[in-house]
C-alpha cells in the first residue's frame, strides 16, 4: 500500500503534465456579464485586493489549489509554489497526504511549503474515503490525521471529497456510506478549522447544507470544467491494460455540477465559499467571486508553471493580479466586498440550469443590485 500510494502521486502529476485531461463541458464562466460601468470612479491602482478568510488576512482573493505532495520528484513542485505564496499573500494548500501518513518518507515533499512559507495560510489534506474503513484498509485515526496536520502546521484541514474519482480508479476506494458521520466526528476532534473539499463534480444545496450541518467552517466547491479526474485515472487504467475501468472513466469524464453552478447552489449554507474548477484568469476568479465565493482557486494553470520554475508561478501570478483588477475596476469595485455586490447578468446553461433548480429570485438580485441600492438611497 505504501509504495502504491506514492506512485500513484507521480502518476498523477506526469499524467496531468503530459495528457488532455480536461473536461469536455466548459465551466461556463462566459455565461456571468458583468454590467459595464462606464464612469466606474475606481483607480486602477487604487483596487484594494485583500479579503478575510476563516480568520485571517489574504492580500489577494487567490486560492493556490490542493495539488500535490507524496513523492521526491514533486518537492520542487512544491517549495515553487509554497515561495509564491509567502510573497504574495495567498492561501495554499498541498495534495492529498495519505501517501505522508502512510510512508513518513515522503512527508518532506509536504513540509516543505511550511519551510518555504513560514507565515502563509496552508490548507492540509486528507480524504473522505480515508475516515472510514475501506475493503483494503482500516479508517485513519484521529493521530493521523492530526499528523497530516503536524506535518505542513496547517492553518486548516481540507477534507476531499472524491467519490468520483475513486469510483473510476484502478484501486479507488469504493465505500462512502458513513463518511459524513466520519467527518462530523473528526471536526469535533481537530482544533483547526475543516474545510470540505469536492475535487470536479461541485457540490450542490442540499449537500452544502450537510456539510454545515457536519460543522466545516468553508466549502471549496470544487466544480465540474477543469481537470477530470476520472479521465486522469483513465489514463492510468489504460496503462495498466485494464479495459473496463478506463471505459468508466472515460464515460464519466464530464460527470458533475459545473463550477458557477456550485458556487450558487452551495450560497444557502451561509459559508465561505473557494471556487475551483476551471478558473484560468482573473477574469473567471472575478465572476467567482461575483457570484459569492470568497477565494478562487487554480490548479492545473499552477501545476504547469510551478513544475518550470519559481518566476513562471509569478509570473502567472501577476497576470492574474491585473487581469482581476481590469475586471473589477470596469465593474465600479475598488474591494473585493465591493466585487460581490455588483450587478451580473447570468445567462445561458448556467440560468437554465438554476432556474431549473429554484434559484429564480437569487438571479434576479444577483442582476439588480446596485440599482436596489440606488433606489434605497
Amino acid at each position: 500500500m505504501t509504495d502504491e500510494v506514492k506512485q500513484r502521486k507521480i502518476e498523477h502529476v506526469s499524467v496531468a503534465l503530459g495528457q488532455d485531461i480536461s473536461v469536455a463541458q466548459r465551466a461556463n464562466w462566459n455565461d456571468m456579464q458583468f454590467v459595464h460601468q462606464a464612469l466606474p470612479e475606481v483607480d486602477l491602482d487604487e483596487i484594494d485586493t485583500s479579503v478575510n478568510f476563516l480568520g485571517h488576512t489574504l492580500r489577494y482573493p487567490i486560492f493556490i489549489s490542493s495539488l500535490t505532495g507524496g513523492h521526491p520528484d514533486v518537492t520542487s513542485i512544491n517549495r515553487n509554489l509554497s515561495r509564491a505564496a509567502e510573497h504574495y499573500g495567498l492561501a495554499l494548500g498541498v495534495g492529498s497526504q495519505r501517501a505522508g501518513i502512510v510512508n513518513p518518507g515522503v512527508s518532506s515533499s509536504y513540509a516543505i511549503t511550511r519551510q518555504y512559507a513560514p507565515n502563509t495560510f496552508l490548507i492540509a489534506n486528507i480524504g473522505a474515503p480515508q475516515l472510514i474503513a475501506q475493503s483494503r484498509h482500516a479508517a485513519f485515526t484521529t493521530e493521523q490525521v492530526e499528523r497530516a496536520i503536524d506535518m505542513i502546521r496547517a492553518n486548516a484541514l481540507a477534507v476531499h471529497m472524491n467519490s468520483l474519482q475513486e469510483a473510476t480508479q484502478p484501486e479507488g476506494d469504493r465505500r462512502a456510506v458513513g463518511e459524513a458521520a466520519a467527518l462530523k466526528a473528526l471536526i469535533s476532534k481537530v482544533n483547526i478549522p475543516v474545510i470540505a473539499k469536492e475535487t470536479g463534480a461541485g457540490v450542490c444545496r442540499e449537500q452544502a447544507l450537510l456539510l454545515r450541518s457536519c460543522g466545516v467552517g468553508a466549502i471549496d466547491v470544487g466544480g465540474a470544467g477543469g481537470s477530470s479526474m476520472p479521465a486522469m485515472e483513465a489514463a492510468r487504467s489504460e496503462a495498466r491494460g485494464d479495459e473496463r475501468t478506463r471505459n468508466i472513466g472515460l464515460l464519466y469524464r464530464d460527470w458533475g455540477i459545473a463550477t458557477p453552478v456550485s458556487i450558487v447552489e452551495s450560497s444557502p449554507a451561509g459559508l465561505p465559499l473557494i471556487a475551483t474548477g476551471g478558473v484560468r484568469n482573473g477574469l473567471d476568479m472575478a465572476r467567482a467571486l461575483a457570484l459569492g465565493a470568497t477565494l478562487a482557486g487554480m490548479g492545473f494553470p499552477f501545476l504547469k508553471a510551478a513544475s518550470q520554475s519559481y518566476e513562471a508561478v509569478c509570473e502567472l501570478l501577476e497576470t492574474v493580479v491585473a487581469e482581476l483588477k481590469v475586471a473589477m475596476q470596469l465593474s465600479g469595485a475598488a474591494t473585493i466586498g465591493q466585487l460581490q455586490q455588483v450587478d451580473i447578468v447570468v445567462t445561458g446553461e448556467t440560468r437554465n440550469w438554476l432556474t431549473v433548480r429554484g434559484f429564480e429570485e437569487e438571479l434576479k438580485v444577483m442582476a439588480q443590485r446596485r440599482w436596489s441600492r440606488m433606489q434605497g438611497q
